[in-house]
């Protein structure tokens, strides 16, 4: 993942943080700490599992009924899992069904560089679309088959190559595909369009007031693009928020803040999934990057969408 502030060394300073912040706000109620604007807390839950690689997960995609999804981690692995729900739809926990390794370019597992899975979208057709950081890359793969299917030509974010980069990946109805870079220039994040085949173009600018730094994306069920952020300081912990754009002629207009949270109180966000239940209500589903802390389990909350 582009680790938190987008350097690991500044992992110590981070983990500081946090222990500072969630010292301070341990007593809050979490439905309250939320700040939300339109968006409305549902449920959360803590997972672990007991196998020691376990943890690191930056990319969530929830099944079309919400009662599993697949999950991506910084050391290559795709999770397979299930949800349990109580008769609200609230969730209740999760378990860990199966692992899959991601192979490289050269059929090996991928290791080291090549392994930062980031954002994962279902194409709909068996298909797997993941972006990586490290050796900065989209690949659509086959699970179980792990092997990747090359989606642009091996350099073509050669620029991009270290650990912030592609954080998010965001799929239309149309099968269009966006991926934006984590960082702003303060003003707005670069995207890139997929062109088809192995080509990539320019995409197009998403304002942003530079105090945040994307982490996932996704179109909703109303077509208008989600935007997944965090905002660290080393002191306060993280923040998060949920960004939204509406499409226009000209590309997208400026964002509308669905979810504010207070600092500490959800980890660090990492992965987005927005869908609709059976209810027809549209859901936000976000999972917690616990950076393989010893100890620390992995959240995932989900929040009621305003229409």
């Amino acid at each position: 993942m582009a680790k938190v502030g987008g350097d690991r060394r500044k992992f110590g300073l981070w983990t500081l943080g946090i222990g500072l912040a969630m010292a301070g706000l341990a007593t809050l109620d979490l439905a309250q700490a939320g700040d939300s604007k339109t968006a409305h807390l549902l449920s959360q839950i803590e997972w672990s599992e007991p196998q020691p690689d376990f943890g690191g997960l930056s990319g969530i995609s929830l099944d079309p009924d919400g009662m599993g999804f697949w999950a991506v981690d910084d050391r290559g692995y795709l999770a397979e899992a299930k949800l349990t729900r109580d008769v609200d739809g609230r969730l209740t926990g999760a378990t860990l069904l199966q692992f899959h390794q991601f192979l490289d370019n050269t059929n090996h597992p991928a290791v080291g560089f090549h392994s930062d899975a980031e954002a994962l979208r279902r194409d709909g057709n068996g298909g797997v679309i993941v972006s990586f950081e490290g050796y900065a890359r989209v690949a659509r793969f086959f699970p179980p088959d792990m092997k990747p299917r090359a989606m642009q030509v091996w350099d073509r974010f050669k620029p991009l190559w270290g650990n912030e980069g592609m954080e998010s990946l965001a799929l239309s109805k149309d099968g269009g595909i966006l991926t934006i870079l984590e960082g702003s220039d303060g003003s707005a994040y670069r995207t890139f369009t997929y062109q088809g085949g192995i080509s990539w173009a320019d995409g197009p600018r998403l304002q942003t007031d530079g105090r945040f730094h994307a982490t996932d994306a996704d179109f909703g069920p109303d077509g208008r693009l989600y935007v997944l952020e965090r905002r660290l300081t080393v002191f306060r912990g993280i923040k998060s928020r949920i960004s939204v754009y509406d499409q226009t002629a000209e590309g997208f207009s400026a964002p509308e803040t669905v979810m504010e949270s207070g600092y500490g109180t959800y980890g660090d966000l990492e992965g987005l999934d927005v869908w609709m239940n059976a209810s027809g209500q549209m859901i936000a589903t976000v999972i917690a990057d616990n950076n393989f802390a010893a100890g620390e389990p992995t959240l995932i909350a989900e929040f009621a969408l305003s229409p």
